[in-house]
């Protein structure tokens, strides 16, 4: 009897473990982004994609109308445009050159008369080169921010949606990074350029005319010198010796008057030359430079090889060299026999 009422008691004393309810927790673990199938959740999937869609219109519209107006590259036009007045002035400078050496007799002239006109179809290339970058300025622009620059959004936009769904979706992620990059160089490409040869030209320039202060320092001072010694030699000399003096400088002078005006006409030459030679290296070589590099970084990020098409680039402006020489050289021959007859 004490052991049941001992029991009884034990029972109301300890609930049931089968009456006890267990109530729902009212907060909830947040599940994991990287537990996902796709990496990111449908709300954050939509605010990325409603963004990149955002950055196309920009990009198409407001962007490609600035980049394709001559008036925002106002700074790189006035850089090709003195190219271009260089290069018309270098043009008609060695082609008169050409015509007039190869009018003495004899043909005395006709290697230099080659010479200039080969200067003057290269000229004539580098007029070319800085039409075609006048040309390509605005069209880059154009085409890397209304072409490039959605299309490749499109693509992220579609690998975003795909990722994990269809396997090849990487595809569409490295081909939409290589348009943004293939559109970022197209965009850069001309006025790079244009600011390396501004910067070059301004150096060669700025050693020229420290190079003329200097030799005009020089001639001031042999003046000065020559005329201070004449002053000094007239002074201790009499009447007779005044003539012979006049009459030995006056043969000299005679002498001299051949080799001076063969000096002048090569140091002509040689400031042509130079010329022609800066003029090249800023108008052509700095821009094929500059491809070469944007070249390698495409290759670099994005694994597409165009080298073969600077190959070929480099034939046709070759061949068109040659073919201007040609042409003035001809010309100067025509002009000789003209001359002659």
């Amino acid at each position: 009897m004490d052991s049941n009422r001992n029991a009884d008691k034990l029972q109301r004393m300890v609930p049931n473990v089968e009456e006890l309810e267990v109530s729902e927790p009212e907060y909830m673990v947040p599940q994991q982004p990287g537990n996902s199938p796709f990496g990111l959740s449908k709300r954050a999937r939509v605010i990325v994609t409603a963004v990149l869609v955002v950055l196309a219109i920009v990009s198409a519209f407001p962007l490609a109308t600035h980049f394709s107006s001559p008036e925002t590259y106002s700074g790189v036009t006035q850089t090709l445009e003195g190219q271009k007045s260089t290069a018309l002035g270098l043009v008609a400078t060695a082609t008169t050159a050409s015509v007039a050496v190869s009018a003495i007799p004899d043909d005395v002239g006709t290697p230099i008369a080659n010479q200039l006109a080969d200067l003057s179809g290269k000229l004539a290339v580098v007029l070319v080169i800085i039409y075609l970058e006048k040309f390509l300025l605005t069209t880059f622009g154009l085409i890397a921010f209304r072409c490039f620059v959605p299309a490749g959004i499109a693509l992220l936009c579609l690998w975003l949606w795909l990722r994990g769904r269809w396997s090849p979706s990487r595809v569409l992620f490295v081909w939409g990074v290589k348009l943004l990059v293939v559109a970022l160089a197209l965009a850069t490409l001309v006025p790079v350029s244009a600011g390396l040869t501004q910067t070059i030209t301004n150096q060669y320039q700025t050693s020229l005319a420290a190079e003329e202060a200097s030799q005009e320092a020089n001639e001031t001072s042999e003046t000065v010198y020559e005329d201070n010694t004449s002053q000094d030699t007239e002074e201790n000399q009499n009447i007779l010796e005044m003539l012979g003096s006049a009459i030995s400088s006056g043969v000299d002078a005679l002498a001299s008057g051949a080799a001076d005006a063969a000096n002048a006409v090569g140091e002509q030459l040689n400031k042509l030359i130079d010329a022609v030679a800066v003029s090249i290296v800023t108008s052509c070589l700095v821009p094929l430079a500059v491809l070469l590099l944007y070249l390698w970084l495409i290759k670099l990020f994005t694994g597409a090889d165009l080298t073969g098409y600077v190959s070929k680039a480099q034939g046709a402006a070759g061949s068109a060299v040659r073919g201007a020489g040609s042409v003035t050289r001809s010309a100067a021959r025509r002009h000789r026999a003209s001359t002659s007859n």
